[in-house]
């Protein structure tokens, strides 16, 4: 009989020390609402520049392409654009085949290479700028 209330008492002790109390889950209750702001906050300002750096990288690449207007970046949806692990942006060169098929007249014509036409021998040649103080000191040594 000794034996089986000695396994009851062991058994109590047990449980007595695997309880935890409402201050412990208060508590833990409170840790993990601060972790889950602190994760909020780091996923809002994660967005926030992944956000930034996308839109500075397709004004990058319009610029790239011959758009000479910043404000063609509203006619995109970058929402659908996404950025690589390497940092490079998929999406946007889809959408910027369609800008170019629906508006050509947004891209700036390329560059011709001029042939022939006008020597550079005949234009004038440009006088340097003097300065205020060169002026003065000529004027200066004329009288």
């Amino acid at each position: 009989m000794t034996t089986e209330m000695e396994d009851k008492n062991a058994m109590a002790e047990e449980n007595t020390e695997t309880q935890v109390s409402d201050n412990d889950i208060k508590a833990m209750q409170a840790q993990l609402k601060k972790a889950n702001g602190e994760a909020a906050h780091y996923r809002t300002e994660r967005n926030t520049f992944k956000d930034r750096y996308v839109a500075l990288a397709t004004e990058r690449t319009l610029s790239d392409a011959g758009i000479t207007n910043p404000k063609v970046s509203t006619i995109l949806n970058l929402s659908e654009v996404t950025v690589t692990e390497s940092g490079e942006l998929e999406g946007i060169t889809e959408q910027l085949e369609a800008l170019k098929e629906n508006f050509p007249e947004l891209f700036a014509p390329a560059e011709k290479k001029v042939t022939g036409g006008a020597d550079a021998a005949n234009k004038k040649e440009e006088r340097p700028q003097k300065s205020t103080a060169q002026t003065l000191i000529s004027r200066f040594n004329k009288a």
